[in-house]
C-alpha cells in the first residue's frame, strides 16, 4: 500500500528529530535513513528536507555545525537535536499517540 504523502507531510520535523535524537546527521544521512527506516515506503525530498531543517533551526529545536572532510569531500553541515527539540519531540509523540488512539475508536467500529 501506498502512503499518501500528505499524511506525513506535517510530520516531516517529527520523522526528522527522531532521528536526530539518535546521533548528529547531514542531510543526505538523514534522507537515506528515513528511506531505509520506512523500508522504502516513504522518502523526504531534498527541498522538503532542507526547508523543514532551516525551520527547525530558526525555531531553536535543533543547531547546525560543519564537518571535517572525510575522504578529501567537501564538507558537511551536520545537524543536532537541542534540549528544547527534545521536548517537542517528546511532546509530538505524545500527540501522535493521542491521536491515533482517538481515530482507532473510530476505525474500529467501522
Amino acid at each position: 500500500m501506498d502512503i499518501d504523502t500528505q499524511v506525513l507531510k506535517g510530520h516531516i520535523d517529527t520523522i526528522i528529530l527522531s532521528l536526530l535524537c539518535k546521533q548528529d546527521m547531514y542531510g543526505y544521512d538523514i534522507a537515506n535513513a528515513v528511506r531505509k527506516r520506512s523500508h522504502g515506503k516513504f522518502e523526504i525530498k531534498e527541498g522538503t528536507m532542507y526547508l523543514s531543517l532551516k525551520r527547525m533551526e530558526k525555531n531553536e529545536l535543533i543547531e547546525s555545525y560543519w564537518g571535517g572532510t572525510e575522504g578529501g569531500g567537501a564538507r558537511r553541515k551536520y545537524y543536532r537535536i537541542l534540549e528544547s527539540g527534545q521536548r517537542f519531540y517528546r511532546y509530538k509523540k505524545r500527540e501522535w499517540s493521542y491521536l491515533k488512539s482517538v481515530l482507532d475508536t473510530f476505525l474500529e467500529e467501522g
